[in-house]
């Protein structure tokens, strides 16, 4: 079980809720009552951008550091979501290249494909 903890999407929704390992981010803001916009639910249209932080790191990486985590875990991302991301600028084209090639998650997600692995703190993206 991890921790997932909602900041700052409105009233009455920020708080923290206990997620399976491996449950998708967006259906578990759904089923605790915190709204992210979604629209496609697929990864295609960046509605659900969201920023998120690894509560289980001590030190964030940079987004560009082309090199492993060491403290981290190995997170795989879809390309479609690489590619909405760097569309819709949330992240550089270095970020998407270093997250596909290292493994590593970007610090913007998409809530319809991120699978939680860690505690999380999630904010809205804007």
């Amino acid at each position: 079980m991890v921790n997932v903890i909602f900041c700052g999407f409105g009233d009455g929704m920020d708080k923290r809720v206990i997620a399976r390992n491996g449950d998708i981010l967006l259906r578990v803001a759904e089923s605790n009552g915190v709204k992210i916009p979604t629209e496609c639910k697929d990864g295609m249209c960046g509605s659900c951008a969201v920023r998120l932080e690894d509560l289980s790191v001590t030190k964030q990486m940079d987004g560009t550091a082309e090199e492993y985590d060491v403290h981290g875990q190995s997170v795989y991302m879809e390309d479609k979501e690489l590619d909405t991301l760097v569309g819709m600028a949330a992240i550089t084209k270095k970020e998407a290249e270093v997250a596909q090639q290292f493994n590593r998650q970007t610090a913007v997600r998409l809530a319809c494909q991120c699978v939680i692995k860690n505690d999380i703190l999630v904010k809205p993206f804007e």
